[in-house]
């Protein structure tokens, strides 16, 4: 398997997991940056209205791809976000987090679509 280097993602552990199975890391591969719009809408339509426990939900649910993925530079953002979102606490730095997050969301969905061209190429 080509090792690839992106600033955002390592697939290390998504290689390990899929025993490097082209196939189902494709599969997975195109899963995820469905998940990411999902999250983002999220954000966009429960933030304002301060649905913290939804926001809660919807943070918790994307963290275990974060860990798949291996998106370090995430990890302690969804983290700080999903115990804000939950204990509804240090709300003051939820909007600075959020946009960092999604700046990376967006750098992470092109790096997808780089490795996704590389597995094209390698079936």
């Amino acid at each position: 398997m080509i090792k690839s280097d992106h600033q955002y993602i390592n697939l290390d552990v998504l290689r390990e997991s899929t025993l490097d199975d082209v196939s189902i890391m494709k599969e997975i591969m195109e899963m995820f940056p469905v998940l990411i719009d999902e999250y983002v809408e999220a954000l966009m339509l429960k933030l304002p209205s301060k649905e913290w426990q939804s926001l809660f939900q919807a943070t918790h649910k994307i963290r275990p791809n974060i860990s798949i993925f291996g998106i370090d530079k995430l990890k302690d953002i969804i983290h700080q976000l999903e115990v804000s979102f939950k204990n509804e606490t240090n709300l003051d730095q939820v909007d600075t987090l959020v946009c960092d997050c999604l700046d990376i969301f967006k750098e992470v969905k092109q790096e997808l679509r780089d490795e996704l061209n590389v597995l094209e190429l390698l079936e």
